[in-house]
């Protein structure tokens, strides 16, 4: 999903499992944007998608960012261009990796799969559950050249103030109220790493997170 704001010349972009569909329902209920949840003409050969675990853009090789921008179909839709994109101020939300995989597995999971077990479903899951529990951020966030130009990037761990952070920066006067919108339970994320063979396959899944972003990178489960 993204979020536009024509007025202001701003975009969302929309990275699953870091409090995104929470923003994205106050940004158009409150500052003007409009949510885009679209299927491209051409998904399956842009997407290389194999499975039809969905009909929206969830797949294992696309990030958001570039399955909008690159299509002309769905830019004619959302009143975009190439100026438009590399001129606007986009913003997005990212996440302590290690507590992202977990929410992403707890709202993925209907079969009740043990998280270490699942993790082993990295080479076999279907797109669903791909995007929102092994998906990269960085991925989500980077251009046809594989670089990241995003021009505010804030965190899950600090929601609501970098939030509003943002909505300063784009000249509005707040006017929601914070809410929780996924409230699906699970433990604190640190219980899920029962050894370091879990923790190593983790990892590996995140550490282009772990890089790009400078979270830190833990190898011992001790360490938590």
């Amino acid at each position: 999903m993204c979020s536009i704001n024509h007025n202001k010349k701003c975009i969302f972009i929309h990275i699953p499992k870091n409090g995104g569909t929470y923003i994205a329902d106050m940004l158009q209920k409150h500052y003007g944007f409009k949510n885009y949840y679209l299927h491209r003409l051409d998904h399956a050969q842009f997407c290389k998608s194999i499975d039809k675990s969905t009909k929206t853009h969830e797949n294992k090789t696309i990030g958001t960012l570039l399955y909008y921008k690159t299509s002309p179909y769905l830019n004619k839709i959302m009143n975009m261009n190439r100026h438009k994109w590399n001129t606007y101020f986009i913003f997005t939300f990212i996440r302590n990796p290690y507590d992202r995989i977990i929410s992403g597995w707890n709202y993925i999971n209907k079969y009740n799969i043990p998280f270490d077990k699942f993790l082993n479903l990295y080479n076999i899951s279907n797109s669903w559950d791909f995007w929102h529990m092994f998906m990269s951020q960085k991925k989500h966030l980077i251009d046809i050249n594989n670089k990241i130009n995003i021009h505010y990037i804030g965190y899950f761990e600090n929601l609501e103030d970098d939030f509003r952070n943002v909505l300063f920066k784009l000249g509005f006067n707040i006017s929601h109220n914070p809410s929780i919108k996924n409230n699906k339970a699970h433990d604190n994320y640190k219980t899920y790493y029962i050894n370091n063979e879990v923790l190593k396959k983790v990892n590996n899944i995140i550490n282009d997170d772990l890089e790009t972003f400078n979270f830190m990178n833990i190898n011992d489960i001790s360490l938590f």
